[in-house]
């Protein structure tokens, strides 16, 4: 199903946005939150996220569950809650609506985020193993 041009528009907008959140989740959280003007992009990122969302029709929200849109839509209240938000919710932002407007000339700018590597479902903890001597008979005599 094709998106109507006010979603396809609405889309466009909100990944533009969560593209510049993103990008500051990719720095450690310590040197963002020690920084007003970084706190300041990111509470901005999320409030222009939220209003993007908001004009987002039904439709698109439907189509798209894996998107926490509760979340995307509420307003947060502190740096360190706005932290955590845009890291939890941003790259599935990115992830489900990117593929929405794939054929949008500005969608082939638009960032993909990178997959979670699945984890060992052992216990096991790797260890290493001994470093062997070596086999080979010393030589006797070299001459030089």
């Amino acid at each position: 199903m094709a998106l109507s041009a006010r979603d396809t528009k609405t889309v466009l907008a909100l990944l533009e946005h969560a593209q510049l959140v993103y990008l500051l989740t990719r720095y450690p959280k310590k040197q963002v939150l020690d920084d007003e003007g970084d706190v300041t992009k990111l509470e901005q990122g999320l409030d222009a996220m939220r209003d993007a969302a908001k004009h987002l029709s039904t439709a698109v929200r439907e189509r798209t569950p894996d998107v926490p849109w509760d979340v995307v839509m509420t307003k947060t209240e502190g740096p360190d809650l706005s932290w955590r938000v845009a890291k939890r919710v941003t790259p599935r932002v990115l992830a489900y609506l990117v593929p929405l407007v794939e054929g949008e000339p500005e969608a082939a700018f638009f960032l993909r985020p990178e997959k979670p590597t699945a984890k060992r479902a052992t216990g096991r903890k790797a260890t290493r193993r001994p470093a062997r001597a070596s086999r080979r008979p010393a030589r006797a005599g070299r001459r030089t």
